[in-house]
């Protein structure tokens, strides 16, 4: 029995790219183990890393806003994830989204918080609406609330081959609950999205997701709409990083869409430009615009936000 399971989890280990333990080596890696528990004091007492769950190399585990990055800097989010026990708060005080031929235009400020559980494995807290604007199509009427939480976890899958020429892999699955102001709550509503990073020559880094998410329209009607982000990005001066985006249906975590819909777009595509400016190992600023070029799409969307690690 005792072979048959050795060679059940040696396959395992293999698939997922871990070397098999000999019997002999067992001693070294929990004392390995050992130090890196020792090495990493700065974990939070609450974080389930303290398990030492981990099952990629990291050269280092410090807190560093450069690796991965701010995933809400651009339309789609990066299939890595942060390393076992780090943090990110990403705050943008300013997202916009313009009116479309069927939605009012709005306002909102958003949080993202992300946490290492695994170097492979990600929890994230989505706060879209903190608060949340909708302005009528007059002008002047308007609505304020809370956007809904969101629960969201990303998983990082496999990095880019690039012999094989596949990019790095990763897959991100959503919630979205109720808990939100009246006008603003479309209710439980899961999503899914195919996460895609590119190295590419000239310093250039394609980023691609696609994905599906739920919504409810105005007559309280649910539906699910495939989205597709992408942005290509390469560092111009040292920290300092432009990019060219869009997005069909909404950027990634729904950021710029209403949560209830009068109307359901089927096209609605957005391209824009925007910069990322690493000003330390521990804090980023970026900011975005675009424009709708379809009729489904807004007239104009705009983001600024701030990213810190720890």
């Amino acid at each position: 029995m005792r072979p048959i399971l050795a060679i059940i989890t040696a396959t395992i280990l293999s698939v997922w790219g871990v070397a098999p333990i000999a019997c002999g080596q067992e001693a070294a890696v929990e004392a390995g183990m050992a130090e890196v528990s020792a090495a990493d004091p700065s974990i939070p007492f609450w974080s389930p890393a303290r398990l030492n769950w981990r099952m990629r190399e990291v050269e280092d585990r410090s807190p560093s806003i450069r690796v991965p990055g701010p995933d809400t800097a651009n339309y789609p989010n990066g299939c890595f994830t942060l390393p076992a026990g780090r943090s990110y708060v990403e705050f943008l005080p300013v997202v916009f989204s313009g009116q479309t031929a069927g939605s009012p235009s709005n306002y909102s400020a958003q949080v993202l918080l992300r946490h290492g559980i695994t170097d492979w494995l990600e929890f994230r807290l989505f706060l879209p609406g903190m608060p949340q604007v909708q302005f009528g199509g007059d002008g002047q009427s308007q609505v304020t609330g809370v956007g809904p939480l969101t629960f969201d976890t990303k998983i990082h899958l496999f990095d880019e081959k690039k012999e094989f020429f596949l990019p790095a892999f990763g897959i991100e699955l959503a919630l979205q609950t109720n808990w939100a102001s009246p006008a603003f709550n479309s209710g439980v509503q899961p999503s899914i999205n195919l996460l895609f990073d590119h190295s590419l020559p000239l310093g250039l880094v394609f980023e691609w997701n696609v994905g599906v998410f739920g919504g409810k329209d105005s007559n309280n009607i649910n539906y699910y709409l495939a989205t597709w982000q992408f942005s290509l990005q390469r560092e111009v001066l040292p920290g300092f990083a432009v990019f060219a985006q869009a997005f069909i249906n909404d950027a990634n975590l729904t950021r710029f869409g209403p949560e209830i819909r009068s109307t359901i777009p089927n096209n609605a595509t957005v391209v824009g430009a925007g910069f990322l400016w690493t000003v330390s190992d521990l804090f980023a600023v970026y900011a975005s615009g675009g424009a709708g070029v379809t009729k489904e799409a807004s007239e104009s969307v705009a983001q600024i936000g701030m990213a810190f690690a720890f």
